[in-house]
């Protein structure tokens, strides 16, 4: 009996075992479900989702707003429900079905389930609040067969909340960290690496803006990077060839795995200072304008900047087609201005198919001789609507955009805006050999160059939109002590700007009227109108026949209250010329448009000009 019980103990074990076996065998080979299930897609979104193309061809549309999960039954037909479970919690959240019956074999419709998110509630199925972000998965019960099965090898999740890319850093290749300003390239030579935030995106692009001029941004290249990298090169290059010169912001967009789409930035162009580092600067030759004026027959170092070891160069007068001097350097170039007296040049440089201005001021050697009247221009409009990015955001600094600038910067796109009407004026005085002084109303704030005093007139060249602060008081003292101004621009004297030593800005709001009390207005368009004498007590129309001809429109300068004032425009409340006495002197506004330019072939405005200067020479 002792030996039979042993023999029978282990015939059961070897039954039990071979049973177990034989059932996992079962499972195996033959499984309760079939079909390759899995949650598609993986992620959803079920509040805001978007229906989004697949990556891979043949590309069909998705719900991302919807879980959908497909099987059949493989050994015999039943009732089935379908549970989501909480992979956090463990705890049933939504039920998808209940006691569905599903043929033997039979997929499409019996099989086929979608969940949209919601959980059960306490009134039935799916009509509660929308699960929270997080993983899930799909429990499968079985009625008649027994087992539940819970899918947990293909968990799937709720994303809700979009994605917030960065870029962090933009730098140029094989530097180490990311500088005050912006990286700067010159293709083809050159690339920049482009640091940004990591995630498990399913979609992510880098998005090249053109942003200058100020206030715009243009996408010219986007190219596709991996996500989970964070870092991105761009060779500089747009269609295959080297990016124009100019200021770019690096950008992203990207979607994440529920389709969420997202950009950085949010909006574009973005406001100032939601960038650092994120911007590049495409340079390959310019050159940085002196603001202060130098003496004819003395030297002067310009900066130049050249992608290149060398390059071309020219001076030219104004108004004159022969170059004065001209040669090749490297790097800075020392310049020595011609002893020709006071005036206006532009350096201009070639290098590689590329090339830059920069205007330079020439005054004349010592007190001038006989140069009673003294011509100042708006140096520092050159550098206000420079757009060049000083900071590495990506946008560029100008002061039309309320920012402090750089006042020491090549000049990018060009001639500076305005130029061309500033050097026409001279180029008249230099045709009409009526001598003249020439400074800049950086000089003047700084104490450089020639002074106000020991002129009898002076002559504001140019719209003075921008105005250090000292320059206000020191006009008002010139004209009440008995100086004679011409001001030939609109919106002159209004904006106060800051002036230090390499900055200037921001500017603060326009005042109401410039510092003589004279309060420019609105634009007046007076095409095929005439511009005629209102009143003219002081006597600066005698010399026009009572017609100022040839403008198309001006804007509306109004004296101050109370002033004995000479006036021309379209009616008297609408004067686009505006004289007066204040004080000792005389204050002269000129608003109409292309005034300077217009001296070229414009015989009223040479007439009003010709009077305006026997006032100003005293």
């Amino acid at each position: 009996m002792s030996v039979w019980r042993p023999a029978v103990f282990a015939a059961l074990v070897l039954a039990t075992v071979a049973a177990f076996f034989v059932t996992q065998h079962l499972k195996v080979t033959t499984p309760l479900i079939n079909g390759l299930p899995r949650p598609f897609p993986a992620a959803f979104n079920p509040i805001s989702g978007r229906t989004c193309a697949s990556e891979h061809p043949p590309h069909r549309l998705i719900d991302y707003r919807r879980v959908r999960f497909s099987f059949y039954l493989q050994r015999r037909s039943d009732d089935v429900g379908l549970y989501v479970i909480s992979e956090q919690t463990g705890e049933i959240v939504a039920t998808v079905a209940a006691d569905r019956h599903m043929r033997l074999g039979v997929r499409n419709p019996d099989g086929v389930f979608s969940w949209n998110g919601r959980q059960d509630s306490a009134n039935g199925y799916s009509n509660g609040a929308f699960a929270p972000d997080g993983t899930y998965y799909f429990r499968i019960a079985l009625q008649h067969e027994g087992p539940t099965i819970d899918w947990t090898q293909d968990p799937f999740r709720i994303i809700t909340t979009t994605p917030h890319p960065r870029v962090t850093a933009v730098v140029v290749t094989g530097s180490a960290a990311p500088s005050t300003g912006p990286a700067v390239i010159s293709p083809p030579a050159g690339s920049v690496t482009i640091h940004f935030s990591p995630g498990a995106y399913r979609s992510a692009f880098i998005q090249i803006y053109r942003t200058d001029p100020p206030g715009t941004a243009r996408l010219v290249k986007s190219f596709r990077v991996r996500g989970a990298s964070g870092v991105a090169i761009w060779n500089g290059l747009i269609g295959g060839r080297p990016a124009t010169a100019g200021t770019y912001l690096v950008g992203m967009a990207v979607t994440d795995q529920a389709c969420n789409p997202a950009r950085f930035p949010v909006v574009v162009p973005p406001p100032a200072g939601l960038t650092p580092h994120a911007g590049v600067t495409v340079h390959y030759l310019g050159a940085t304008p002196p603001l202060t004026p130098v003496s004819a027959s003395s030297t002067v170092d310009i900066p130049v900047q050249s992608a290149t070891t060398g390059y071309h160069w020219t001076l030219s007068r104004f108004g004159r087609r022969k170059p004065v001097l001209g040669g090749s350097a490297t790097g800075t170039l020392r310049l020595h201005v011609p002893a020709l007296g006071a005036g206006l040049y532009e350096l201009t440089l070639h290098s590689a198919g590329h090339s830059a201005l920069a205007p330079v001021i020439a005054s004349a050697v010592g007190r001038g001789g006989a140069t009673r009247v003294l011509v100042v221009v708006p140096a520092l409009g050159w550098q206000a609507s420079n757009p060049v990015d000083d900071d590495g955001d990506g946008l560029p600094n100008t002061l039309l955009a309320g920012d402090r600038i750089a006042l020491t910067r090549p000049l990018a796109g060009g001639s500076p805006a305005g130029l061309a009407d500033e050097a026409a004026l001279l180029t008249y005085l230099d045709h009409h050999h009526l001598p003249y002084q020439l400074t800049s109303e950086v000089a003047l704030v700084t104490g450089m160059g020639p002074r106000l005093t020991g002129h009898s007139g002076v002559i504001l060249d140019g719209d003075f939109t921008w105005t250090p602060p000292r320059l206000r008081p020191m006009l008002l003292a010139y004209v009440g002590n008995g100086g004679h101004l011409l001001s030939i621009g609109q919106g002159s004297l209004l904006r106060p700007t800051p002036l230090s030593a390499t900055t200037a800005g921001p500017p603060g709001p326009a005042a109401a009227a410039d510092p003589f009390g004279a309060r420019p207005g609105r634009h007046v368009d007076a095409t095929g109108a005439l511009i005629t004498v209102i009143t003219d007590p002081l006597g600066i129309f005698k010399l026009t026949g009572g017609v100022l001809a040839g403008s198309r429109g001006y804007q509306v300068i109004a004296p101050p209250a109370g002033a004995v004032a000479s006036l021309a425009g379209l009616t008297a409340t609408m004067p686009g010329v505006t004289g007066f006495r204040l004080g000792r002197g005389t204050v002269v506004d000129v608003g109409l448009d292309g005034f300077q330019r217009s001296l070229a072939h414009n015989t009223s405005a040479q007439e009003l000009l010709t009077r305006l200067w026997q006032i100003l020479s005293g």
